[in-house]
This record gives C-alpha cells, sequence and structure tokens, in this order.
C-alpha cells in the first residue's frame, strides 16, 4: 500500500509471480509504504519512476504520423492469476497520451483475456489480437493495411468494469486458498450479464469488419419431436468481401430455470460484396436439453423455445420460437 491506498496485491498463487502496480505521487511529498505479507519464503519490492525520455519520443511521434500503434501485451501463464483488469505497469498512461496526441491511434492488444480501457474514447481502433504465435507481426500488418479483413468474434464478454460479471466477490475470486466457490452456478460468461442485465463494454460474440452485413428472412422449422431448425439469409451490404459469423442463441422455457439465453450454433459465412446465401442452423436433442436436478439426468421440457439470430449476443437480427408439446 502506497499512502494508504492497495496498489498491488498478489492473490494465492502455485509459484512465484511478479505483479506491479501504479501510484500518483507529488513531487517532495513524503507517502508511507507499507507491505502485507502471509506465507511467504522471500519477496522482492522495487519501483520506478515515470521515464519521460521514452514516453515523450513515443508523444512526438504520434504528434507528426498520420496514424499511430500502440502494442500492448501483459504478462500470463499457467499458475498466475492476473490481479484485475487493467494493463500491467503504466501501459493505460503510455495509450492514453499518444491516443491524446494522436485521435488516429489504433490499439492491438496481445492479451489472454479481457482488459479495460480506460483510453478507448479516445483511440480510433481496438484489435484484441491475443497470442497469434511468430506470425503475429504478418497478421497484424494484414489487417491493418486492409489487404485481410477482421472476421474474428470474442469468445468472451469484455466487463466495463471489476464489478461486472460473475466471481466479483472475495470469497468467490481469489478465494481463501482453500474452497473455489462457483456460486454463478450455470450463469457463466455471458449468461451471467444477460440474468443480471448488464451492459458490458464488448459482448460475447461481437467482432466488426471492413464490410456491413444484413441478417434477415429468418425462419423456424419444427415438425414435432425434439429437433428444429432455423433458416436466416445472410448477405454482405458493403465494398468489401468478409465473413459474417451468425450465431444462434435459444431461450429455454421457464421451467427448466436455464440463461436468458445460450448460444447452440454458428456458421462464418464467406460472401462477396452484395452476395446473399442461405444459412440452416439445427438444433437437436442435445442442443435443447437441461439437467434436471430432482431426476440427475437431462431432460428436454416442455414448453416454448424462443430463437434469436443475430452478428453477437447482443446483436440479435432475427427472432422466433417453435413449442415442444408434452
Amino acid at each position: 500500500m502506497v499512502g494508504g491506498r492497495t496498489v498491488v496485491d498478489i492473490p494465492h498463487q502455485s509459484g512465484a509471480v511478479t505483479v506491479q502496480g501504479v501510484a500518483e505521487l507529488k513531487a517532495g511529498e513524503a507517502v508511507p509504504v507499507q507491505i502485507e505479507c502471509a506465507n511467504t519464503p522471500g519477496f522482492h519490492v522495487g519501483w520506478q519512476t515515470p521515464d519521460q525520455d521514452l514516453l515523450a519520443p513515443a508523444v512526438s511521434a504520434a504528434k507528426a504520423a498520420d496514424v499511430a500503434i500502440v502494442f500492448a501485451g501483459e504478462r500470463a501463464g499457467e499458475g498466475y492469476d492476473r490481479t484485475g483488469l487493467h494493463l500491467q505497469g503504466d501501459l493505460d498512461r503510455v495509450i492514453d497520451a499518444v491516443a491524446s496526441a494522436n485521435p488516429k491511434t489504433i490499439v492491438v492488444l496481445n492479451t489472454a483475456g479481457p482488459v479495460a480501457m480506460p483510453w478507448l474514447d479516445k483511440v480510433s481502433g481496438v484489435v484484441e489480437a491475443w497470442y497469434p504465435g511468430q506470425f503475429d507481426g504478418q497478421a497484424i500488418a494484414a489487417l491493418l493495411f486492409g489487404d485481410a479483413n477482421p472476421s474474428g468474434r470474442l469468445p468472451m464478454t469484455f466487463p466495463k468494469d471489476e464489478t461486472q460479471g460473475p466471481a466479483t466477490k472475495a470469497d468467490e475470486y481469489p478465494g481463501d486458498g482453500k474452497n473455489a466457490n462457483y456460486s454463478e452456478g450455470v450463469f457463466v460468461g455471458y449468461r451471467w450479464y444477460d440474468a443480471k442485465d448488464q451492459v458490458p463494454m464488448f459482448p460475447f460474440g461481437y467482432g466488426l469488419s471492413y464490410t456491413t452485413f444484413a441478417i434477415g428472412g429468418g425462419r423456424v422449422e419444427h415438425k414435432s419431436g425434439n429437433e428444429a431448425s432455423v433458416r436466416v439469409r445472410v448477405t454482405n451490404s458493403g465494398k468489401r468481401t468478409g465473413a459474417e459469423v451468425v450465431q444462434l442463441y435459444v431461450a429455454f422455457p421457464k421451467e427448466a430455470a436455464e440463461p436468458p439465453r445460450q448460444l447452440k450454433g454458428f456458421e462464418r459465412v464467406d460472401l462477396k460484396p452484395g452476395e446473399s446465401r442461405m444459412v440452416t442452423m439445427k438444433l437437436d436433442g442435445s442442443s435443447l436439453r437441461a439437467w434436471d436436478e430432482g431426476a440427475h439426468g437431462w431432460k428436454v421440457y416442455p414448453g416454448k423455445y424462443d430463437v434469436e439470430v443475430g452478428s453477437s449476443s447482443r446483436d440479435i437480427r432475427y427472432r422466433g420460437s417453435f413449442t415442444i408439446a408434452k
């Protein structure tokens, strides 16, 4: 703790880790530094003052450039839990300074999961590149220069801050070191955000492209039994060849006590400008089952099933339904 404020915290870890925190200090003003630890055989503490000799040239280069690109990464690995959503060190400050100097700033993230973006409104674009490997440079260059059209979709929800989503309580994460409390139950990931009516920074399944797509002409076919199919027409309404990822979500009858919507199918569709294609996604018995705790087994509940098709879990373009009889 610096000046009575916790700037870095290490939760229970299975091995040696390094964590970083940032503290804003005033020149010439002394502040107390307090360290609390338990069951720790040894640790090292260090600090570094802001290096204006590195930041100033970056800001100067950004001002003179047509476009500024900032690559920001984080250290991650097995047995190494993140202590928060913010980027490590003072990367947020660097991005903010560069974006303030040049509004046409693009941030490329090499991260293992969602991160906070306090600078989001200042930048022109964000590319979540994850960890692409040794061809990272070629892949990102192809996307930024327009040689390739991005078509990826987020496999996880990006919350606005640490108060959103499951596992926001201390007994859930980081826990007490003995017990793991998964109190979210079946409401994992985007299911929690939907159930709690939380609006995230970026929803599950989200992703932009250099072209646009229209999804319409939907139809649900359910003849009998526990099978159904959903058909929609996907059209590239833009001027670039690209790929849309059509996502199928299903809401179960209330009796099943399931999340408000669940991903039950998706289809990647590559289309030229103006091209359309019909996409059919099927639902079978395994897609429509829910766990019955009383019977201790899987069950297909009778009732109305709502169907949603869209470009993300929050960008729904078609809604339909079908009913399974008792």
